[in-house]
């Protein structure tokens, strides 16, 4: 059976991350006060993490993204990410579906 990534609308992203007590993870490099605007949720939902890092990472700190939800600008690295904490790791993680382009368009 092919992986299936957990792409989420963005709704139901966060209420993974309420019901795990995870969160958002910002792969992208424009400031997290500007994405937590553009998205309308606060800024204690999300951390960064440099997605150049999220390849080289070692299997414990893997284990600590579990349950969380990857979010890119157009969904293709997060997804990415995502998939690789699946496939490498079996960590369960989530992409956020289009990335914040998929909702609320084209910005940049």
């Amino acid at each position: 059976m092919p992986d299936q990534t957990k792409d989420l609308d963005l709704d139901s992203a966060l209420r993974i991350i309420k019901e795990n007590k995870t969160r958002m993870v910002w792969l992208g490099r424009e400031p997290l006060d500007y994405i937590c605007e553009l998205l309308q949720v606060d800024k204690g939902v999300f951390i960064y993490a440099d997605p150049n890092e999220m390849l080289e990472m070692k299997r414990n700190v893997a284990m600590k993204f579990k349950k969380h939800v990857f979010v890119c600008y157009h969904g293709v690295t997060s997804d990415y990410v995502a998939r690789l904490l699946k496939n490498k790791y079996g960590v369960d993680a989530y992409s956020l579906r289009g990335g914040v382009a998929g909702i609320v368009g084209e910005i940049f």
